[in-house]
């Protein structure tokens, strides 16, 4: 089968290599040619675990082509996933602006032809999007067409970081369609026996996600606050956790249960900002979910606060991607950290991440870049106070033979505090 990917971000690479290995012909396709020269270079465009090695191999193999010409993409796939960006505003409005020009592109060039065609979102969207405005739009722009389209959602639940992982054993496939021939798509995803595949109206599809990331949103939230108030008591927070997470029974997952940093990224801050303004629009009260942002807001601050305390003039930052193994500084709370404390003008500031992207820094974030040191031992010799996120702390620890004090915003359980460090609580 031959897929074409619109949008070569996160999820668009990710889908991109794993249909590939999959066995699956894939054509990418992006408006913006660096993506695309630097997939068919062997070079992911976004940095994922294992996804350069199944790239390379599977361009090597034939599978893989990448495009900025979505006329070839729309002549030659036979399921299009629809990958682009759905960014919120600051009300919390989904932006459809990517979504819309792509359904119009592929609704133009299917025109005058008599193609069999199955078009699925899989960018996050509100309930309602694919039938209320995607149809429409895509019946409004196509012409003399004697084929036949099928519409569906199939929404994404992937981690940067662990997104491969994430695509081959998922919890489960979801498909949303109210149209009846889901054959070719329910063929493609019917790639691994263990997962099941639920298959239900697109209304349900659109939404579950956002409930999906609302909820660890909350878990994040919840653990902060709850463990801020055991802190004050002068509890164990990680002896806490740890007995917390026991109970597989009534606490479900221990993921995203886990105190230590704010919550950030591409996903759940803008998709829970979609919920409250969805409950605004709907006059629905949803007081709990109206609160979390504020609340993981003013665990933001503490932070901040943390570092003012110390009285330190010389800042490392070591982490300033929002999660290990992806460079996205989406919302990430390590780089609003970083803000914050130019801003305030109390220390000077350093910046250590392996995984960072240099290139779409500087165009993203380019106040940040003159900050970053490309050599932890020399950064922590310069430093006077550590601040560590991400999986670094052990190389720190190492590199750090003279003590420095050091903030451990990371993995509570295996870094217990001790003499130079401490923890987030």
């Amino acid at each position: 089968m031959t897929v074409g990917i619109f949008g070569l971000g996160y999820v668009g690479v990710v889908n991109t290599v794993c249909f590939a290995e999959l066995g699956h012909n894939v054509i990418g396709c992006d408006i913006k040619s660096q993506k695309v020269d630097s997939l068919m270079s062997g070079k992911s465009p976004v940095h994922e675990p294992l996804v350069d090695e199944m790239l390379q191999k599977n361009i090597a193999a034939g599978r893989i082509t990448a495009t900025t010409d979505a006329k070839k993409v729309v002549a030659e796939a036979d399921v299009i996933l629809i990958c682009v960006g759905t960014p919120s505003q600051n009300d919390g409005t989904v932006n459809l602006d990517y979504t819309i020009n792509t359904t119009i592109d592929i609704a133009n060039y299917l025109s005058n032809t008599n193609r069999k065609i199955t078009i699925a979102y899989r960018s996050t969207i509100p309930p309602g999007t694919v039938e209320d405005n995607m149809r429409p739009i895509f019946n409004e722009h196509l012409k003399n067409f004697t084929g036949t389209v099928t519409f569906a959602f199939y929404p994404e639940f992937l981690r940067e970081g662990s997104a491969v992982n994430d695509f081959m054993k998922a919890p489960r496939i979801v498909i949303g369609t109210l149209d009846n021939d889901i054959s070719d798509l329910h063929k493609l995803l019917s790639y691994n026996a263990e997962i099941p595949i639920i298959v239900t109206d697109t209304y349900t599809a659109e939404f579950v996600k956002y409930v999906d990331n609302c909820f660890h949103a909350m878990k994040i939230v919840f653990v902060n606050e709850a463990y801020s108030i055991g802190s004050a008591f002068g509890i164990d927070v990680a002896k806490a956790n740890e007995i917390f997470l026991l109970d597989r029974h009534l606490n479900i997952s221990p993921r995203y249960l886990r105190p230590g940093m704010p919550f950030g990224g591409s996903c759940l801050p803008k998709d829970l900002r979609a919920m409250q303004h969805f409950s605004r629009k709907l006059n629905v009260q949803a007081p709990m979910l109206n609160s979390l942002l504020e609340s993981n807001k003013q665990f933001q601050q503490r932070l901040l606060d943390k570092v003012i305390d110390k009285k330190l003039k010389k800042v490392l930052l070591v982490g300033i991607t929002f999660k290990n193994h992806t460079d996205d500084v989406r919302e990430s709370p390590m780089l609003k950290l970083a803000t914050d404390i130019i801003e305030s003008g109390k220390c000077s500031l350093k910046i250590y991440d392996e995984d960072i992207n240099l290139t779409t820094l500087r165009i993203e974030n380019a106040n940040i870049v003159k900050y970053v040191e490309n050599d932890l031992k020399q950064a922590i010799a310069d430093a006077e106070l550590i601040v560590v996120s991400k999986r670094f702390m052990s190389e720190v620890i190492a590199l750090n033979t003279t003590n420095k004090p050091t903030l451990n915003f990371t993995d509570l359980d295996k870094y217990p505090a001790q003499e130079n460090i401490e923890g987030i609580y």
